[in-house]
């Protein structure tokens, strides 16, 4: 009962509900003045899922997975840069508004995060209006800052700052950054700052300078630490994730033989499964992720891991040719939303691993590629993963066998 009022006193205290996109209302659910409660997310996270599937035959429907915390989930914000209104150029930081790629809303308070990340953004706030330092027009693409990234590690406590600005702000930028790190020593252990001069509307730094720290943080799930740099992918709720790792830890248990794993990142799933196989390859186009997931294998003695940095089609083409391919017992996709390539698809059918573990982020996606599977796979089980509370998204793992 006292968990249920604390719940709906944090959901109540954000003024920013409606408005902000970070938090969103179930798809075509409207009036409401905060999301709905959390039992509700969940059941209608399940249904839509079901919903998707129902076309296929699934063996064991597994009831969803709620997230094990519900506020300051989140490992990762991409904090925008903006203008108040169009007329009024004042700067403000915060998050997109709903359905409005070139309005910001200027936060002043957030319960996805942490309580130190909303502390950050004022503090960076005041730090770029006494800069006279301005926010970018993302509909005349002119403005000095665009872009504020936060990592954090839920389970070790680190973080990582990167600052993103536009190309011809640099002197003034730099020349204020003494100031900036006086503010935001207390709160980001390493920090980065990036210089963009691309008018795709994304965070991301052509140049990258180093100010302070490692230039990464680590995080630790379930018995892995993993480094994780400014552009590797990493789950974004660290303890929702556990919860997924440790159902496709459930899925490997006592397999061996070799699995691969595709569109790995920065190794998560490839290094909490390497004690299930006699051999563990992740495949991955970021290069830095890889260069992570290397590192991560080093430094938590998995000596069957290996990462290969590729485009995932072209892996896939020269694969049937090499030892693997005769080792391979197992494989894991986690594909970004579009799911898989067409390609990519075929040369995973092609490839006839006996056991096939698909996370998806994208119901219909998956919904979709299910289609070019399930001719040569049965459906052993389905079950929803929430990672991302009181928003329309939802995670899934499906579990295939080889007809």
């Amino acid at each position: 009962m006292i968990g249920a009022v604390l719940t709906e006193l944090k959901t109540a205290a954000c003024r920013h509900f409606g408005v902000c996109g970070g938090c969103a209302c179930r798809p075509g659910e409207s009036g409401l003045s905060a999301p709905p409660p959390y039992d509700e997310q969940l059941a209608a996270k399940e249904a839509w899922v079901r919903t998707l599937l129902a076309p296929f035959e699934v063996e064991a429907w597994r009831p969803i997975v709620g997230s094990p915390e519900i506020w300051y989930y989140r490992n990762k914000m991409e904090y925008a840069f903006g203008l108040r209104t169009w007329t009024e150029r004042d700067l403000v930081i915060g998050l997109r508004q709903a359905g409005r790629f070139d309005k910001v809303v200027d936060l002043e308070t957030c319960l996805l995060m942490s309580p130190e990340s909303v502390d950050l953004l004022e503090r960076t706030r005041t730090w770029a209006k006494n800069a006279s330092l301005s926010g970018y027009d993302r509909g005349r693409h002119n403005g000095d800052l665009r872009y504020m990234v936060v990592r954090e590690g839920k389970n070790t406590g680190q973080r990582m700052g990167l600052l993103i600005a536009s190309g011809p702000a640099k002197d003034r930028a730099m020349a204020a950054l003494e100031d900036l790190a006086l503010c935001l020593r207390p709160l980001v252990s390493t920090f980065w700052i990036g210089f963009t001069g691309s008018r795709s509307d994304n965070a991301y730094a052509e140049t990258m300078h180093l100010r302070w720290g490692s230039g990464h943080i680590e995080e630790r799930l379930n018995d892995v630490t993993y480094r994780i740099s400014p552009y590797s992918f990493f789950q974004t709720n660290t303890r929702g994730t556990e919860r997924l790792y440790g159902l496709l830890r459930d899925w490997a248990a006592g397999s061996g033989g070799a699995l691969m794993d595709l569109y790995c990142g920065s190794g998560g799933i490839a290094l909490s499964l390497a004690s299930c196989f006699d051999r563990v390859v992740g495949v991955d186009i970021n290069e830095e992720a890889i260069a992570d997931a290397r590192f991560n294998a080093s430094q938590n003695l998995c000596l069957n891991a290996e990462f290969v940095a590729s485009d995932t089609e072209n892996f896939l083409k020269i694969l049937p040719a090499s030892k693997l391919a005769v080792q391979l017992n197992a494989a894991v996709v986690d594909p970004p939303r579009p799911g898989l390539h067409p390609k990519a698809l075929k040369a995973l059918i092609d490839l006839n691993p006996r056991r096939l573990a698909y996370v998806s982020c994208n119901p219909e996606t998956l919904a979709r590629d299910l289609q070019g599977l399930v001719p040569f796979y049965r459906i052993h089980s389905a079950q929803p993963v929430d990672l991302f509370p009181h928003t329309p998204h939802v995670e899934t793992l499906v579990a295939l066998e080889h007809r």
